[in-house]
């Protein structure tokens, strides 16, 4: 029988299933099932938004009871005869149950899941991910799940935030990343790793579990320059891991994390997809950021082996002309601090000094103010190694 209507027409915008008896109509015209209004409304009994247009319904003091049963689609779907519709997309759930959803739809979702995250509307996206995650499936997925677990972590819901990093992390390691998937999960792991800093204030240790699904993202689907960024990235993301364990005197458990430095340094020499000076100089930068996470939980010795190695490779691509870039000058002055914790003051002085000429000459910097500011403080730390020497 062909009632000239379809399954959209007669779907909950909440569940995504046909609408259920009784059937509860908003004043913008739009049909919910009553049970799902019950759950979407349990947090505000004044008014809510409409989950389809996003018009502001205002309730009486009876709530959702009040509204009026729309008994006209009630009747619809008792006579709807629904065929078997072979074009439709099908997407399953965690049982494997086969769920009808249009991509269409799904499309409709996403849109207003992202406009509601734009607008801090944090609980009315949740409410819309929640429901995504149950339609899609592998690498598709991801993205999503990264979504509602900022909204858990925007509300408060810190605990059930970590298991959808538990699931992230089993997604993401178990998923067949097929070429496709470059332009779905293109820039995930930019999403992952902000993710990642918003949970080292929650608990660092899913801030690391986290960072190791980007790494897994940056390795599967990226190449060339932007491959070794993201790598810089990276580490420079587990830097603040590092502060953080630092101010919480954990400093000796960050040392079951410099394999995982270590691996990271390992895949940007493994890349030979760019040109070789590019290479040296971001790698020059991860070994900075290396350097500086040994120096924030007190291992100056391997601090001084990374600032070394950040160094060697700025000469190596430029030569003579290293000196005109600011992150030689940054990697001299990190080198010095290190010495001068292991009190090494000899060696302080003679990076401090270096670093100073190299600020001096360098022609990158983004304005003459930042130039200023390094030089004086690294005046200052030369200033009182000197004084600790002639003191000693």
């Amino acid at each position: 029988m062909n009632t000239g209507i379809n399954q959209h027409d007669v779907s909950c915008p909440i569940c995504l299933d046909t609408l259920k008896n009784p059937i509860r109509m908003l004043s913008c015209g739009h049909n919910l099932c009553h049970i799902c209004l019950v759950e979407y409304s349990r947090n505000s009994s004044e008014s809510l938004s409409c989950p389809t247009c996003r018009k502001v319904i205002h309730l009486d003091s009876q709530g959702v009871e009040n509204l009026p049963r729309n008994w006209m689609v009630e009747n619809m779907i008792e006579r709807l005869n629904i065929h078997n519709n072979a074009q439709t997309p099908t997407f399953k759930t965690k049982n494997n149950a086969e769920l009808q959803l249009t991509s269409q739809e799904l499309l409709q979702l996403q849109s207003l899941a992202k406009h509601d995250m734009q607008d801090k509307r944090f609980d009315d996206a949740m409410h819309i991910l929640r429901r995504i995650v149950r339609y899609v499936e592998g690498y598709h997925k991801i993205n999503h799940v990264i979504n509602l677990t900022q909204c858990l972590l925007e509300t408060g819901q810190v605990e059930e935030a970590k298991e959808f990093c538990k699931d992230l992390q089993l997604i993401i390691h178990s998923a067949n990343f097929t070429p496709a998937a470059r332009s779905v999960c293109s820039n995930c792991d930019v999403d992952l790793r902000q993710l990642a800093e918003i949970f080292i204030e929650k608990d660092y240790e899913y801030s690391i579990l986290l960072l190791r699904c980007v790494l897994k993202v940056i390795v599967t689907l990226h190449c060339g320059e932007n491959k070794l960024s993201k790598f810089v990235n990276t580490v420079y993301s587990m830097k603040k891991v590092a502060e953080k364990m630092s101010r919480q005197n954990k400093k000796k458990d960050f040392e079951n994390q410099f394999p995982f430095l270590e691996e990271i340094v390992d895949e940007m020499l493994r890349e030979t997809d760019v040109d070789l000076k590019v290479k040296c100089h971001k790698l020059a930068w991860c070994f900075r950021h290396v350097g500086n996470c040994y120096f924030e939980v007190e291992y100056f010795k391997e601090s001084i082996d990374a600032h070394k190695q950040g160094i060697l490779l700025m000469k190596s691509a430029y030569g003579d002309n290293a000196k005109l870039y600011e992150l030689f000058g940054d990697s001299y002055h990190n080198l010095g601090a290190a010495y001068s914790r292991r009190s090494q003051l000899i060696e302080a002085e003679t990076a401090y000094v270096q670093a100073i000429q190299i600020y001096e000459t360098a022609i990158d910097w983004d304005n003459d103010e930042k130039k200023q500011s390094s030089i004086r403080f690294t005046e200052n730390n030369l200033k009182t190694v000197v004084d600790k020497r002639s003191n000693s």
